[in-house]
Formats: structure tokens, C-alpha cells, sequence
């Protein structure tokens, strides 16, 4: 690894403590529900309830995107991070004093504020510093600290009691608002602001280089800055020109598609879904998943540069679909037919386990990828925030009427919906999604442009 890329490597890693911290609050459910609905510790709640606290997060998500990217075209994509970097603490510290349900609705309604933040500003971030040749690998980063967060809560949940629980994941914002100390500001942005100055130095220091020898990448970026804003930044130019319609309608289907395939509840209602009689307890079961989840990534990370965005798309929706097929028809057998599958309860589990290896090594961290990538900088705030938004819409509702389809039709039915939604992804990336392996940013805007878009033909 040269120092260029080392310090792009340092520059996306102290960056994605803030997806860590996402992650963090994904995964906390998760243990601390098993201990809230059958002991009542701390707190009484009923199905009900639990599922619109786990489902605020997402309506905070909604909330936050549209004004994050305002601020971070006004003040800039690290500064917004940094400054806003104290709502998760402050959430972390609802949790801690709560008492009533109300509070914990509170705390993850502020959370979900920060997700879309998060969702809005790091994939923007990564695309504008990274090189062609490392972005797609750091692009994973978002999926993989997601993953690590989600890890880190079901590996401490079960272990700790309630509060110390909240007072280890208050610490990591603090942790989070110090790297941001040590990072520069995206050279896109600043070249945007007129800053060429600082854009040069900015650029200069993640490329390792002496500012003399990245006037050429420089130049590029006032060029692709310049074009972009000649077209202006209102919500208009989405749909403007060809390739502002084509990039919008890959990432947003893609957004859906990657949350309706699952993930969230997956997630959030993991240890009061498997069997009882499965083959380990589940909060074991939910650790062990985590374990699945953080490693998956790095098949991502390894493959992305090299394979390209649509292959490990292709094979990860397929294998996704297959797996959570396998989880529902399990589920369907138990509740509906006289088949007695509680001799297999371990299918469920090892479903899962498939499930989250091939969502994990493309429709997790590769739609986040695919946002950074194709959008003009001067729609990206505009962009980012509809993203979250969307995201965050079709967790909601996936993660708000979980309980409620278990309950009036069957577990089953959640997973073949989200069977449904992996294919419908795999049959999309097929026909209309584009390639972006290799390319700059700006060679990526010329293709999207064309009449006809070369889909198949990566750069190598």
C-alpha cells in the first residue's frame, strides 16, 4: 500500500466511525429487546410498542437527509459530520436515563437523524477523495463498519447489563468528533468554494504528494466542478439531463430494493425470530450472524476493483433471494402446514447465515458505492439526501410491519417479500445498471450522458 492510498485509507477509516456509530444502533435492539419483552429489564413494553421504538429511527432517518445536504454544501462534507457529530451522544444519553418507553422513542428518533446524515454525507465524501483504482474498496467501508457497529452491539449486549450497554456506545461520538480533527475537507468541495488553494493542499496531502504534482488531478476537478455548476443545484436538474435520470433511477431502485430485501429487520428483530430449539441460544445465534456480517464484507472489498460493481451485484442478489426463499418456505412449513420441521430447526439460522454472506458482498455495500459514484457534484447534496430518504422510508416500513405481518398472516410472509425484492434487484442490475469500475468521476458522467450506455464493458 503506497502513502497515497494509506492515507486515503486514513482519511475514509476515521470517516466511517460514523457508520460504526450507525451500526452501533442497528444492532442495539437486538439484545436489549430480548431482555425488555420476556423480563421486563428495565422497562415494560409490549410487541407493539417495541416495533414503532425500533421503527422510529427510520422516520428520524427521513427527517435529516434533505437539510444534511444542504449543510454540507454550505459548511462542507467533514464539518457537517463534525459538528453534528453530538446527536448520537445526546441519544446515547436518553437511552441511559430512560425509564418509559417514550424516552427510548426519543433517543431513536435522534439516532435516525444521525443515519441519514451519515447516509446523505459518506458515500459523497469517499467518491470525492478516493482514486478510481481504491474507491470501490473504500466504498465497502460503509457496509463493513455498518456491519462492525451491528457486531460490536450484539457482542457486548448479551454480556453487559442495560447501562453500561449505553455507556459504551456514548463514547464512540467522542471518539468520532476527535479523528475528525485529522482529515481534510473533500477537494471537490473546496474547489466548489473557490478555495483552490486549500482544494490543492487538501488533494496534496491524500495523495501523499507535494502540490505540485497533483495539478493535473487538480485540474480535473475544476473541470468537473466548473461543468457541474453551469447546470445549476435545484432538485429540477435530477431529472434534467439523461444522465442525472439514469443515475437517479439506479440508485433509487437500488436503495429499495437493498432494504426491502430484509436487512433492517434482520437486524433489529434477529433474536426474537429464530427457533428457541435452534442450534445454539439465540443472542448466540444473533452474535455469531454479526460475526457473518463483518466478514462478508471483505469479499466485497477484495472483489469490487477487480470483478466490478455488476457481477457481485448479480451474485449477490441470486444468492440472497435463494436464501431468504429457504428461510420463509421453513417458517411457512411451521406455522401453516402439519409437517413437523422442528427437527431441522437449524435451517432458519444457516438461512440467515447465507443471507447475510450475499447481502454482504454486493447489495449492502455496493448501492451505497454506486450513490457516490454517478452523481454530478453539483446534485450530490440533492441527491444524497433522497437517497436517505428512501432508505430510510423502506426501512420503516419493513421494520414497522414485521410484527404486524408475524402476527396477522406469519413470519413467513416477511421473507418471501423479501425474497421478492432480491429478485426484482438481480433482474434490475441486469438491464439497467451501469458499470463504473475503473472509471473517474468524471468519465463516469460522459458515459451516463451517452445515448446508449456501454453496461457491460469495465475498464480494467
Amino acid at each position: 500500500m503506497g502513502s497515497g492510498v494509506l492515507r486515503q485509507f486514513v482519511a475514509n477509516f476515521s470517516l466511517s466511525i460514523a457508520v460504526f456509530i450507525v451500526g452501533t444502533a442497528l444492532g442495539w435492539p437486538s439484545p436489549v429487546l430480548y431482555d425488555i419483552l420476556e423480563h421486563g429489564d428495565p422497562m415494560n413494553m409490549t410487541h407493539s410498542e417495541a416495533g414503532v421504538m425500533v421503527s422510529l429511527l427510520y422516520l428520524g432517518n427521513m427527517l435529516s437527509p434533505i437539510p444534511s445536504g444542504m449543510l454540507m454544501d454550505k459548511i462542507g462534507r467533514k464539518m457537517t459530520l463534525h459538528v453534528l457529530s453530538v446527536v448520537p451522544l445526546a441519544a446515547w444519553i436518553l437511552v441511559y436515563f430512560a425509564k418509559k418507553p417514550m424516552m427510548l422513542y426519543m433517543a431513536r428518533l435522534l439516532v435516525g437523524t444521525w443515519l441519514g446524515t451519515v447516509n446523505t454525507i459518506v458515500p459523497t465524501y469517499v467518491g470525492e477523495v478516493s482514486e478510481p483504482k481504491v474507491r470501490g474498496a473504500f466504498s465497502t467501508f460503509f457496509q463493513l463498519m455498518t456491519n462492525v457497529g451491528v457486531l460490536f452491539a450484539y457482542g457486548i449486549g448479551p454480556f453487559v447489563n442495560y447501562y453500561t450497554f449505553a455507556w459504551i456506545l456514548g463514547v464512540i461520538p467522542l471518539i468520532f468528533a476527535v479523528l475528525m480533527f485529522i482529515i481534510p475537507e473533500s477537494p471537490y468541495w473546496l474547489v466548489k468554494k473557490g478555495r483552490h488553494e486549500k482544494a490543492a493542499k487538501s488533494l496534496a496531502w491524500l495523495r501523499s504528494k507535494p502540490v505540485e504534482e497533483v495539478k493535473k488531478e487538480l485540474a480535473e476537478i475544476e473541470e468537473t466542478v466548473t461543468n457541474d455548476t453551469r447546470r445549476g443545484k435545484s432538485y429540477k436538474e435530477l431529472i434534467a439531463t439523461r444522465g442525472n435520470r439514469k443515475a437517479l433511477l439506479m440508485v433509487e431502485v437500488l436503495a429499495i430494493t437493498q432494504r426491502a430485501s430484509g436487512v433492517s429487520a434482520l437486524m433489529a428483530y434477529l433474536s426474537t425470530t429464530l427457533p428457541v430449539d435452534g442450534p445454539m441460544p439465540p443472542n448466540e445465534c444473533v452474535t455469531f450472524i454479526g460475526i457473518v456480517l463483518f466478514a462478508s464484507v471483505f469479499f466485497s472489498t477484495f472483489l469490487v476493483d477487480r470483478s466490478g460493481r455488476r457481477p457481485l451485484l448479480q451474485t449477490s442478489c441470486w444468492g440472497s433471494a435463494a436464501f431468504m426463499f429457504l428461510a420463509g418456505l421453513w417458517f411457512f412449513l411451521d406455522e401453516k402446514t402439519e409437517i413437523n420441521v422442528r427437527g431441522v430447526a437449524w435451517i432458519p439460522f444457516f438461512a440467515l447465515i447465507g443471507y447475510s454472506f450475499f447481502f454482504c458482498i454486493g447489495l449492502g455495500p455496493l448501492a451505497t458505492t454506486m450513490q457516490g459514484e454517478v452523481f454530478p457534484t453539483n446534485i450530490k447534496g440533492h441527491a444524497s439526501g433522497i437517497t436517505s430518504i428512501v432508505l430510510a422510508f423502506t426501512s420503516f416500513v419493513s421494520n414497522m410491519w414485521y410484527f404486524k405481518m408475524a402476527d396477522t398472516i406469519g413470519v413467513f410472509m416477511n421473507y418471501f417479500i423479501f425474497t421478492l425484492a432480491c429478485i426484482v434487484a438481480a433482474i434490475f442490475v441486469q438491464f439497467c445498471v451501469v458499470e463504473t469500475k475503473g472509471r473517474t468521476l468524471n468519465q463516469i458522467q460522459k458515459e451516463l450522458n451517452e445515448k446508449r450506455v456501454k453496461i457491460l464493458t469495465p475498464v480494467v
